[in-house]
Order: structure tokens, then C-alpha cells, then sequence
């Protein structure tokens, strides 16, 4: 099968979907304005004129659609509703699956009437959609997405990579001790509503009252630079390290080390690094949007705490550090969420069986259905 992929290039959920489906021996290729080397797919550089924005749009958009009349795809995979969305419905291409990431449903669509008309073109012409928290389908459903062809599917975890255990010897590496308590806070330095001046204001407090207490900030894009001076200036010089982006392995290794992960966005789909600190069980806290509310219940597997609350969160900072059997319990708890519905392999072929659907044009099963494709155990110690 010949599988066309439209997506943002030279990143890691791109790479690893698409990679899965060549894995299956698929011939795919990935379309993208952000070309570079994914083993075994062929990748097309779809960047064309010169100018402002919408003109370069519409010259993609020709590159687009010259592509698909050439290659002949079976089905076309489009991901991220912004751009490569809009592109993919004016394509004309069918059968079409379009995939949302995140801000592309709940904040661009809603930053003037252009782009929400965009929005809810793309999300009426898809043949199906994918997104990873029934929230972000829901608000999708909003904008005119069709919820009997709506499915639930996680960017999904490998169990192989994120597992208990420890790291010592990267711990030490940073500076930390053993008896240091560390807190892990792994966002994008690009977008304010990831809060990460809260959780420094509250790493500030915690620090005061905890001499244990650590603090381990990386960002996987955006410069760590002001994020680094807010430290200093917050007093935690010589108690938290801020690094840049750690390589996906590497990223694993950083969830073994340290002792909790926090991720208090105030916008946000599912979050897999989420998923990921809670497949190598560690105890977390998470504000309480319906995205993470969907994996993680207050005082059984994390805690929950508003986003932008200093207060709140100092708080469940402090429970954590002063109570050892509670980082156990809601580690435990945490782990056996994401052994239940965070496999990647799980993941991806219910995505199969939505392609498999739409090509042999048989109707689309309800999301209870495709996931009786989750072989029992398949993702599981």
C-alpha cells in the first residue's frame, strides 16, 4: 500500500507514526515544508515560492496536490488541522485522515474569523479524524467534525523504552544527590500556556521550606535562555538545572532519574511526555484540564491542580516531597494507567483499521470496536 503523509517535518511524533506504517512494509512518503531524513520513507520538500505568507500557501498547495497526482497514493494522512490541514482538504484528495495535535484545534481556529473558517473546512472534508483525548475531539466536534468518524488514538508509548527504574549515574551527572528530591518540568519553552514561570514561582516556595528539593526544567523546542534567568532570579541557582532538548532516549532516562514530573499547561491535548513519566511510574502532578483529567484521577494516579495556581501547586509539591509512601501509591497508579491505554503499538493499529476501512469502503466501526484491536496483553510487561 502506498500511504502519502502531510505533516511537520523533522519531528519526533511525525517520524515515529509514519515509521510504524513503513515498518508494516508500506511504500510512504511525507510531504512537509520542514524536509529531513526518516529512514525508510521518502520525504518531499514541499516549500515553493517566495513572498508573503498566503502566496507561499498557494504555491505549496500546487506542489501538493502535483505530488499526489503523481504518487498515487492509497490514502492520504494529514496532521496538524493549521496549515497542512488547510492544505490537505484543498488538495481535493480522498480518502483523507486528518490527525490534530493540539493549539491547532483549541487556540488557532479561534484567532480570527479566516482561520476558523479554514478550520472547520478542513474538519467537515476529512474522511475521518484522530486525536489523542476525547476532549480535543469534542471541541473538534464543535468546529464541524463529524463524531461517528472521530477516534481516540494516542501518539502512544514504547514500554521497552519507558520503564521503571533508576539512572543513577545521570543523576549525578547533574549535580543531583541521592537524597535530593527531584522535580522533572519537561515543556516547550515556545508558548506561554505552558506555565512554566509557575512552576518556577512554586519550585521558589518549595525550595524555601524543602533543602531536598530539586528542580530539573528541558524544553524539546524554544530558546531555555530567559527560562534560565527566571531561575536565577527566583533564587534556585545551584538547585535546578535548565537544559535545552534531550534526545527521545535520553528523555527516558531523565523520567528514571528523577523523583516527580510536572506538566500544568492552561491549553493541551494529551500530552505524551505525560504518558511517558507515567509509564516509568512516576508520581505527577497535572493541571486539571479534561485532556490529562482523562488519564489521571486526583490522589490515585496524580494530583490535580488548576493551571496558573502558585498556591495549588506549591502545595502538591509539598505532598509529594514530605510523604514517600504517596510518591509510591500514585506512581504505582500512574503505571498502570499508561500499561492500560498508552502502547504505541496499541495505538496504531487502531489508525490501521481506520485506513483499512476507509479503503475498502466499509463503513467505520465505533471507537469501542477498533479498540477490541488492542490485543489483550499486546502492551503489557
Amino acid at each position: 500500500m502506498r500511504l502519502a503523509f502531510l505533516s511537520i517535518g523533522r519531528h519526533i511524533h511525525t517520524e515515529r507514526w509514519i515509521r510504524w506504517f513503513a515498518d508494516q512494509g508500506h511504500d510512504c512518503h511525507l510531504l512537509t515544508v520542514q524536509p529531513g531524513e526518516v529512514a525508510g520513507v521518502t520525504v518531499h520538500d514541499i516549500r515553493r515560492g517566495t513572498g508573503p505568507k498566503p502566496l507561499r500557501y498557494a504555491a505549496s498547495l500546487f506542489a501538493v496536490r502535483a505530488l499526489l497526482r503523481d504518487l498515487r497514493p492509497d490514502l492520504l494522512n494529514t496532521h496538524f488541522l493549521t496549515g497542512y490541514g488547510y492544505w490537505g482538504r484543498f488538495s481535493g484528495f480522498h480518502p483523507n485522515v486528518l490527525t490534530v495535535w493540539g493549539d491547532d484545534v483549541y487556540v488557532t481556529p479561534f484567532e480570527s474569523g479566516l482561520k476558523n473558517r479554514l478550520a472547520r473546512a478542513a474538519l467537515r472534508g476529512c474522511d475521518a479524524l484522530t486525536g489523542d483525548s476525547a476532549d480535543i475531539l469534542a471541541v473538534a466536534a464543535t468546529l464541524g467534525a463529524d463524531p461517528a468518524r472521530s477516534f481516540r488514538v494516542l501518539w502512544g508509548v514504547d514500554f521497552d523504552v519507558f520503564r521503571p527504574g533508576g539512572e543513577s549515574d545521570w543523576r549525578a551527572a547533574r549535580g543531583f544527590a541521592p537524597t535530593d528530591l527531584v522535580f522533572f518540568s519537561p515543556r516547550s519553552y515556545t508558548q506561554p500556556y505552558y506555565n512554566i514561570d509557575v512552576v518556577i514561582a512554586a519550585a521558589a516556595r518549595v525550595a524555601a521550606a524543602e533543602p531536598r528539593a530539586r528542580f530539573l526544567f528541558s524544553g524539546y523546542e524554544g530558546d531555555p535562555a530567559p527560562f534560565a534567568a527566571m531561575v536565577r532570579q527566583a533564587g534556585l541557582e545551584g538547585r535546578a538545572v535548565v537544559a535545552g532538548r534531550l534526545p527521545h532516549a535520553e528523555f527516558a532516562t531523565a523520567l528514571r532519574a528523577c523523583d516527580a514530573f510536572i506538566s500544568v499547561p492552561s491549553v493541551d491535548a494529551t500530552a505524551v511526555s505525560l504518558l511517558e513519566a507515567m509509564s516509568t511510574g512516576l508520581p505527577v502532578i497535572v493541571s486539571g484540564l479534561a485532556s490529562a483529567c482523562e488519564w489521571v484521577r486526583d490522589g490515585a494516579s496524580g494530583l490535580v491542580v488548576p493551571p496558573r495556581d502558585v498556591d495549588a501547586l506549591t502545595a502538591a509539591m509539598h505532598r509529594l516531597a514530605g510523604d514517600e509512601t504517596l510518591r509510591c501509591d500514585l506512581g504505582a497508579g500512574a503505571l498502570a494507567v499508561a500499561r492500560r491505554h498508552a502502547g504505541f503499538a496499541g495505538n496504531m493499529r487502531v489508525v490501521d483499521a481506520v485506513f483499512a476501512h476507509l479503503l475498502a469502503g466499509t463503513p467505520l466501526p465505533a471507537q469501542a470496536s477498533l479498540a477490541t484491536l488492542r490485543k489483550p496483553g499486546a502492551d503489557a510487561p
